[in-house]
């Protein structure tokens, strides 16, 4: 019993220290260093391309979480402006439920972030921070830019959703190898079981009448196999 008790009392203090890095984290957007956006905009392109020593450095450097905040906010805007547009006029709902959709989805980005350094740290001994995640993260979403294509090309949706989709789900991968220092196995597990917790979350919300449809991070990984197939690949 004082060993069971002792386990919750770590887990808690752990837990605790996890959201004090993330609220760090959101003390550092708020007041942001200097930097020069198009060289950072290039840093976010060499992640893309998987460079691991750029996602080590903007990992490293405090004042990108500015920057990394404004590319997530960028390719949640672009995602769901694109989306909005595809949409014929009839089928368009309300321009209160795109902004919600912006706010909906950065708050489940935040919390996606935050259960996946959590799970990384706990359940596979990951190094790193939630504030080194979230730069590297926010940094890869300018892969989200596509997407305003659709609002003048609708026929690109299932291109966009794919190529966005799998490649995101890659570079997701090694920024958590990378920033976390995890092995392969580690990695995908900890992606599968933040996967499956959001799963079970947005089917809660769902039954409740709250909920982007198609619009979440979940939608973007449309084949497990094919997703395994391509992190088999690295």
């Amino acid at each position: 019993m004082n060993e069971h008790k002792k386990h919750d009392k770590d887990m808690q203090k752990e837990f605790k220290k996890h959201l004090d890095d993330a609220a760090s984290t959101f003390k550092e957007i708020q007041h942001p260093g200097k930097f020069n956006f198009k060289k950072e905009f290039m840093n976010a392109l060499e992640i893309l391309k998987l460079n691991e020593k750029t996602m080590h450095e903007i990992a490293r450097r405090k004042t990108t979480a500015t920057a990394a905040f404004l590319f997530l906010l960028m390719g949640t805007v672009s995602m769901g402006l694109g989306m909005y547009f595809m949409l014929g006029s009839a089928w368009r709902p309300p321009v209160g439920h795109l902004l919600f959709s912006f706010v909906y989805y950065l708050v489940a980005m935040f919390l996606w972030i935050f259960a996946t350094d959590f799970v990384a740290s706990q359940f596979f001994k990951g190094k790193g921070s939630f504030g080194e995640l979230f730069r590297v993260i926010g940094y890869s979403y300018i892969i989200m830019i596509p997407y305003l294509l659709l609002a003048v090309a609708p026929g690109l949706l299932q291109l966009v959703s794919f190529v966005t989709g799998i490649w995101l789900l890659v570079v997701t991968y090694k920024i958590i190898s990378v920033v976390k220092k995890l092995n392969p196995t580690h990695t995908i597990f900890t992606i599968i079981i933040v996967a499956v917790a959001f799963g079970i979350l947005s089917a809660l919300l769902a039954q409740l009448g709250i909920g982007v449809v198609g619009y979440g991070y979940g939608a973007e990984i449309n084949s497990l196999n094919e997703a395994m197939e391509a992190l088999s690949q690295l």
